[in-house]
């Protein structure tokens, strides 16, 4: 049996988001498919059914960053996990649940994700998983969690090519970068006037996908585009390509604790141009990080803070001993639905599956209710600006 918090160290491979140097990328790659096509094909001569019986509490799962530099959207994710069953638990005590939340550390890094996903889906008590939450931990976890018949709702991974990976397994609580591209654009496009927009993306499963949506809606107002790969630190090169493009905004698809030094570095060099990003750097830890340069950042995601969602439920949790992030609600909605099935009288991942595929929950955020590839409608993108240090709400970028 494996302890509830699972954290497994890479110590050949290396992360393609946060930071640690690799060899050639397609290299890497090929390795992180390779060995996650192994642990599949070994994985099945042991894997629990669908149906398997659970001979003790029935667990829910949460995979996300719990450590590394994404580690606070993570830990956003987890606590709202934890509130849910928590909640849940409260007002349903004879419950076969167990109260402790089976974490899974995989640090975002999908050659950390491949190693673990095997063992994770071999634990018969898990029959749910809340996660993963970023799209490259997700392509290589999803095939494992396919074969063993256990469902998952991620909160948070935004590439649209995830329901190919997970199938009949996969649901997603938020809106894809098909949606958010180009909301994110039109963010831009709207505050800027007659803008002329540089691209900058750091190689990721998630920042090529969202990119691209950017860029196909921008069309003619982009000037240039640039590279800069996860663990890039000295952004001179990019800046000066910027600069020379004349252009009056920049949209970074990647994540927060790299935005936070490239703004920086933008701000340091004298430019004052527009600086905008999507979900990924949607974090407190960006503002900590960025500290000034962070002022007047636009951001986009599919997602509503829990302090706008429900004032009292985000005030409850923080008493509880929670503070709410981005993609709590979210993920507080994802474990409620997991709960409601359990509650239903569904006790293994097959009938969990069932029920969350075919029936609707009744979210904070939105209703959760997915179509036949796992997907949600009837959501927003909205916006959001740092102003005074804080994450504010803008509202739903119009179409």
């Amino acid at each position: 049996m494996l302890t509830p918090a699972i954290t497994l160290y890479a110590s050949l491979s290396r992360d393609t988001r946060t930071g640690k140097a690799l060899h050639m990328k397609k290299n890497r790659v090929l390795a992180v498919v390779a060995a996650v096509a192994i642990a599949t094909s070994s994985f099945v001569a042991f894997a629990p059914s669908a149906s398997a019986a659970c001979s003790s509490k029935l667990k829910i799962a949460y995979q996300g960053p719990l450590t590394g530099p994404e580690a606070a959207l993570g830990i956003n994710e987890l606590n709202g996990v934890k509130f849910a069953l928590k909640k849940f638990l409260a007002a349903n005590k004879s419950a076969n649940v167990d109260p402790v939340v089976y974490e899974v550390d995989d640090q975002g890094d999908p050659a950390v994700a491949g190693p673990i996903a095997p063992k994770v889906a071999a634990e018969e008590c898990v029959v749910a998983l809340v996660g993963p939450a970023y799209s490259g931990a997700s392509k290589v976890s999803l095939p494992v969690y396919l074969s063993a018949g256990l469902p998952i709702i991620t909160p948070s991974a935004t590439n649209p090519t995830l329901p190919s990976f997970g199938k009949s397994i996969f649901h997603r609580a938020v809106l894809t970068d098909d949606y958010q591209g180009p909301a994110l654009a039109r963010l831009v496009t709207s505050r800027v006037k007659n803008a002329k927009v540089f691209l900058v993306n750091d190689a990721s499963d998630y920042a090529v996908g969202l990119q691209k949506t950017v860029d196909i809606t921008l069309a003619g107002r982009v000037v240039g585009k640039d590279v800069t790969p996860t663990g890039t630190t000295d952004f001179t090169a990019t800046i000066a390509k910027i600069k020379k493009s004349k252009a009056t905004a920049v949209i970074y698809s990647g994540y927060f604790s790299q935005a936070a030094v490239f703004v920086k570095q933008l701000r340091d060099s004298g430019s004052k141009i527009v600086f905008a990003s999507g979900d990924g750097t949607l974090d407190n830890q960006f503002i900590k990080l960025a500290r000034k340069a962070a002022e007047g950042v636009l951001l986009s995601a599919p997602a509503i803070p829990m302090e706008t969602a429900s004032p009292k439920l985000a005030a409850e949790m923080v008493k509880a001993g929670w503070k709410p992030g981005v993609y709590t609600t979210e993920s507080y909605d994802a474990a409620n639905f997991f709960l409601e099935a359990i509650k239903a009288g569904n006790t293994d991942r097959a009938s969990i599956n069932k029920y969350v595929s075919t029936q609707s929950s009744k979210g904070l955020s939105k209703v959760l209710k997915f179509d036949a590839d796992g997907e949600v409608s009837g959501a927003d993108v909205n916006g959001f600006v740092i102003k005074n240090g804080k994450i504010v709400l803008l509202g739903a970028i119009k179409a």
